[in-house]
């Protein structure tokens, strides 16, 4: 028994246990109310005999009766019995089969009975209490007579104030037993009754358990749910459960990178959480939260779950972010020397060959064309010992529209070291919007090229410093973004051009997200000339710089 025990499923264990306390508590609840049946059949009876004695005292023929045989009684004893139970016994009786009394007797004073429903008993003594009858009172008792146990009522009967006899009426215990029984027999079956609805009702919610749990132990469970807490709160990842908008479940690592360690689970839908928060619980895709970019997925339940059901799988990619943002800088510079090489290699033939045709000025006017913006760019490399990426970003991007036969006007007024601003976060800004207006400078151009026509292509990079805020300003010759879709153009994967290999539409997207996590704002609008782009942003100099 013990090892089907140990081998048997949860559901089993349920509906056993189920079953098992439903009989407990059926019996317990039949003994209890057998035990007050009996109880009140008992009272009903006491009632009943009580009622009947008074009743039965009051009656004309039971006073006359019992007063002629108390007047003859001292004189002749066998007499009087005699006369008072030819007087009574008849009409004692038939009270008694009308009112369904075991028996009612009446006597004398001193217990000699005028009346029994056994005939033999009469002229004998009663068998029971009377001093309490004898003092002038109605009681009850239970009591063992010549008819068994039986509860009785005794009454004294009174004739011109003088108690001249005594009536007792009452009803056997095994009359009771026998009225308790038919009630019992009822209630038994409307016990059974319920116990078999009872017991079908544990049958269901087993067969509901046995599929939920897949028939399995309570140990296998426990296992399970170990080895699933431990998973849980060990993987790197951020998971949290969210059902019909309430966070009932989050590991470790989503609380910490959600910044919710204090909140207690689950959370409504309604919890007043922080904007960034509610937007990861609510979307997709890359999210910044609390200074950390944060990738979030979502998977809707499967079959046989809550349609209302989401699974979030949160990863932090702040690190692989910011080695992003400087190998992107990195292959800006690469490129830009690689473009520079290839150039300086073209002049340099170029210079060599006039010089040997004799032509220096025309030599000299190709060694030095260009010379400005890159010796100005150059200086700022060699001279910004801080942030030499920010200047290498503006020599590269300045390479790649010459490449592209962009012509790019830098103008900054910013001395080097002097914004605070982290270079990767600075990069990550220009370069999104500098890459942006090249590619919108150089489209639009190609376009004008193909239908014959003549554009300028031009990109301008505006950078100085107003009010305590950073001003980076980027305007290209471009089509242009039209005013209704200007709030659009920052949404991710928005762009008016076909997507690549890797898509498209996500560099304003991460100018925006970068911008606000630093607290500055950004704007597009339309260049002053050409109609073109222009995106104005404003970044405020952290912690005091100057």
């Amino acid at each position: 028994m013990r090892r089907w025990w140990r081998s048997a499923s949860i559901a089993t264990r349920v509906f056993v246990q189920t079953a098992a306390m439903l009989v407990v508590a059926a019996i317990g609840a039949f003994a209890l109310l057998a035990l007050d049946a009996q109880q009140a059949q008992e009272r009903e009876a006491a009632v009943a005999s009580r009622e009947l004695a008074q009743a039965m005292a009051a009656t004309p023929t039971i006073q006359q009766a019992t007063a002629a045989a108390a007047a003859r009684y001292d004189g002749d004893r066998a007499a009087a019995v005699e006369g008072a139970t030819d007087a009574m016994q008849a009409y004692v009786e038939a009270v008694r089969a009308a009112t369904r009394l075991d028996f009612v007797t009446v006597m004398h004073p001193d217990g000699t009975r005028y009346t029994h429903p056994d005939p033999d008993e009469i002229g004998r003594t009663f068998l029971g209490t009377t001093a309490p009858a004898l003092a002038g009172e109605t009681f009850t008792e239970v009591f063992e007579g010549t008819l068994g146990p039986s509860v009785r009522a005794v009454t004294p009967v009174t004739v011109d104030g003088r108690i001249v006899a005594l009536v007792a009426a009452g009803v056997t215990i095994e009359r009771v037993g026998g009225l308790v029984v038919e009630r019992l027999l009822v209630v038994g079956a409307l016990l059974v009754a319920a116990l078999v609805v009872s017991a079908f009702g544990a049958w269901l919610l087993a067969r509901r358990l046995d599929r939920a749990t897949g028939g399995r132990r309570p140990e296998e469970l426990a296992r399970l749910f170990a080895a699933h807490e431990a998973a849980l709160h060990s993987v790197d990842d951020g998971l949290v459960l969210v059902e019909d908008g309430d966070v009932v479940l989050a590991n470790d690592r989503a609380r910490a990178l959600l910044g919710i360690e204090a909140e207690r689970l689950p959370l409504p839908a309604d919890a007043p959480l922080p904007r960034e928060v509610r937007r990861v619980l609510d979307g997709e895709g890359q999210v910044r939260v609390q200074g950390r970019w944060l990738v979030v997925e979502r998977h809707q339940a499967g079959t046989g779950t809550a349609t209302g059901t989401t699974t979030l799988t949160i990863r932090d990619r702040t690190e692989l972010q910011r080695m992003t943002g400087e190998l992107d800088a990195v292959r800006t510079l690469a490129a830009a020397l690689r473009a520079q090489t290839h150039e300086f290699g073209n002049r340099m033939h170029t210079v060599a060959t006039l010089i040997e045709l004799d032509q220096p000025q025309q030599a000299l006017e190709v060694a030095t064309a260009g010379r400005d913006l890159g010796q100005r760019l150059a200086d700022r490399v060699v001279g910004d010992d801080e942030e030499p990426v920010i200047a290498a970003l503006l020599l590269g991007k300045a390479a790649e529209a010459h490449e592209r036969g962009v012509e790019m006007h830098v103008e900054t007024h910013l001395e080097p070291g002097t914004h605070g601003i982290d270079p990767v976060d600075f990069v990550t800004v220009l370069g999104n919007l500098v890459d942006n207006a090249i590619d919108a400078a150089a489209e639009r151009a190609n376009a004008a090229l193909a239908t014959g026509g003549d554009a300028a292509a031009w990109v301008e990079v505006y950078l100085d410093e107003h009010d305590g805020h950073i001003v980076l300003q980027v305007s290209d010759s471009g089509a242009g973004v039209p005013a209704e879709q200007r709030d659009a153009a920052f949404g991710a994967g928005w762009s008016t051009k076909p997507a690549g290999p890797h898509g498209r539409g996500f560099g304003l997207s991460i100018v925006r997200e970068t911008v606000e996590r630093l607290g500055g704002s950004v704007e597009l609008g339309q260049a002053e000339r050409g109609g073109g782009a222009a995106v104005t942003v404003q970044l405020p100099k952290p912690g005091g710089a100057s």
